[in-house]
Parts: structure tokens; C-alpha cells; sequence
């Protein structure tokens, strides 16, 4: 499938190429690709984005769209001299076989009220160019449904980063700029102006555990790091999803003066309910018992709405579905129960009962 192409490479490209082994370190800049047509920019955003967060080297690449590694690294770059339509229907092949995998784990997915409210406000920053934040209490189902999004709609648009638990700005930097190929070794200017070149009005960020970003210090009046977020925002256009605990909005509001700014810009947050229901957790219990009975649904109700909420509830089904293979059995509800025994009878007297 490999085009001729008469392109002459340089020493440096040809040894890039050759770091086969290595992960693809290529930054993504838009820039790159202005000079082709649209369908290809978006079919080269989508691998490019693709390729970064599946940690492809450039042999996996290569191999992925039946090219050598020094073609994608050209390809990458934007210097390729050969056949686009190629590429792109390359591309086009590959990307089907990626979504079909998808189909297949978004199965063991369970939709219910919190995805919901999740993924539609997450539409409305992609579609409005907007901030969306999502708060609501741990374990409740943010990640996974924040992921699940970026899966279902990323055509190389979405990029997901988890907030760094500590090292402020230059952590962040390096977090972001590692998701969109940048180098983590620049200085914090080199990569805030290089992630700036990755995102334009039809990308968006998605910045899990955002609370993380609060200023540690209460007499700060400069929050930096939530300020590079909207600054990246507001210069590039790009959507902008940020999901944290009920803390973040709680603070973003006792501070209003400190965080006008971003105030002023979130279109849509959103706040998840606090009480589960059973039709919250019907759809998780139908991944391992077809018909629960009305005891099972009570019970599993109740360890939903305590501390460690949906995560909770999620690990304890798992243990019964490991409880049921270990004695070779078809999962059934004595499995559950006897899961939801075990953690009681570690918790002691403080357990859910």
C-alpha cells in the first residue's frame, strides 16, 4: 500500500523514524495540516489524537495503516509528499476496526440518569464551545461516564487529562502536553504556546479531578492553574469539561471575586443528584443478575447511597462475580449476597446493614 515518494528525508527525520520502539512523541499541531482539505485534517486529527492516547510507537502505527514508520512520522508532520486519498482511506479502515472494539466494551457500560446528565452536558460545551463542569460526590460514576463520552464522540477531538495530585503548573503542563504529543522538557511558556497549537473549536479538554486545581494557599488571588485552562479556552475556542467533586464548585462560589473569570464562562454546570435511586442502579445489577429480586435491589440501594457510593456497589458485584468462578458456578444472587457478607463482616459494626 506504501505510495512512491520521491521526498528526500533528512538525517534527523530518518532517525526519529527509526526509534520504531518508541512511543509516538510527534506533537499535534493543527498548523501542521492547514493547507489540506477538511475531511483529511479530521481523519489525521482523529489518528494522530488516537495514536497519543493508545501509546502507539511508530511501527504500531505504521503497521496499524500499512505504511513504514518514517511515512507516519511524515505524515504526522505534515511533510508527506505522497497520495493523501491513500492516507486517509488508510485511516478510514483502521478507524473502523478501533470503533468496532469499542462497540464491544461499551457493552459492559451501564447507562442510567448520571450518564445522562453527564454526557449531555458535555455535549453542550463541544457544541457551544463552551465550559461545562460536572461536580457531584466521589465514586458516583464521573470518571467512567466522563470516559465514556470521550470514547462515543472522539474523532480525535476529545482530550481527557486527570488534574496532578501535587507539582502545580508544571505538572499540569507536562499532563496536558503529554496527551497532545508536546514535549514535557519544555519550559512552562514553550508548552503552553505549544499545547495552545493542539486545539481549536472542535476540540475539547476534558480535566478530570479538577478540584485538585483549587489554590492550596486561601490568601492566593491569582488561581494559575485554573487560569491556563481558561486562557487555553478562550485562544483557541476549544470546549472545556471539568469534573471534580461538590468542593470545586462550592469554592469556585465562596470566591466568586477570585474566580469571576471562569465563572463568567461555564455554560452549563452540571450537578449530579445526590440520592441513588434503583432505577440509578438497575442497569449495573442487569450486568450480573438478569432479574434481581426485590431484596437484592433494597440491599444494593442502600450500599449505593452510603460512603463509597456506585464504587462501592460496583467492587462488591465484582467480588461475587469472582466468588462464582472460583466455585465454578453460574453467577447468581447467593453469590452477591454472600460478596455483600464478606464486606460486612470486614467492616465490623460500622459496616452498611
Amino acid at each position: 500500500m506504501n505510495d512512491a515518494n520521491p521526498e528526500a528525508v533528512d538525517k534527523s527525520t530518518a532517525a526519529t523514524a527509526a526509534s520504531a520502539h518508541a512511543r509516538i512523541n510527534i506533537p499535534l499541531n493543527l498548523d501542521n495540516w492547514r493547507a489540506l482539505d477538511e475531511p483529511t485534517q479530521r481523519a489525521l486529527l482523529w489518528f494522530h489524537q488516537h495514536a497519543l492516547d493508545a501509546r502507539l510507537t511508530l511501527k504500531d502505527a505504521g503497521e496499524a495503516l500499512g505504511y513504514d514508520g518514517s511515512t507516519i512520522f511524515r505524515v504526522l508532520k505534515g511533510t508527506y509528499e505522497g497520495s493523501w486519498p491513500n492516507i486517509v482511506a488508510a485511516i478510514a479502515g483502521y478507524q473502523r476496526i478501533v470503533e468496532n472494539r469499542g462497540t464491544i466494551q461499551a457493552q459492559h457500560f451501564a447507562e442510567n440518569r448520571f450518564t445522562r446528565l453527564i454526557h449531555a452536558g458535555l455535549d453542550y460545551a463541544l457544541a457551544n464551545n463552551s465550559i461545562t463542569t460536572v461536580e457531584g460526590e466521589s465514586r458516583m460514576g464521573k470518571s467512567i461516564s466522563t470516559l465514556q463520552w470521550r470514547d462515543l464522540n472522539n474523532h480525535g477531538r476529545s482530550v481527557y487529562v486527570i488534574a496532578p495530585a501535587y507539582g502545580g503548573t508544571k505538572a499540569l503542563l507536562r499532563d496536558i502536553a503529554a496527551s497532545v504529543g508536546v514535549n514535557k522538557n519544555l519550559n512552562n511558556a514553550q508548552m503552553h504556546e505549544a499545547i495552545l497549537r493542539a486545539f481549536n473549536r472542535n476540540r475539547i479538554l476534558l480535566v478530570d479531578e479538577a478540584h485538585r486545581l483549587l489554590p492550596s494557599d486561601r490568601k492566593a488571588t491569582n488561581p494559575v492553574n485554573l487560569e491556563i485552562l481558561r486562557d487555553l479556552h478562550d485562544r483557541t475556542g476549544c470546549g472545556l469539561g471539568l469534573v471534580a467533586t461538590t468542593r470545586f464548585g462550592a469554592e469556585l462560589r465562596k470566591s466568586e471575586y477570585m474566580f469571576e473569570q471562569l465563572l463568567g464562562r461555564i455554560g452549563m454546570p452540571v450537578r449530579l443528584y445526590k440520592e441513588i435511586k434503583e432505577a440509578d442502579i438497575l442497569p449495573i445489577l442487569a450486568q450480573y443478575v438478569a432479574r434481581p429480586g426485590e431484596r437484592l435491589v433494597s440491599v444494593c440501594v442502600e450500599i449505593a447511597n452510603a460512603p463509597g457510593r456506585l464504587g462501592i456497589l460496583v467492587e462488591t458485584l465484582r467480588v461475587s462475580s469472582r466468588i462464582a468462578s472460583k466455585s465454578r458456578a453460574k453467577l447468581a444472587e447467593e453469590h452477591i449476597f454472600k460478596a455483600i457478607a464478606i464486606r460486612r463482616q470486614m467492616q465490623g459494626d460500622g459496616g452498611a446493614k
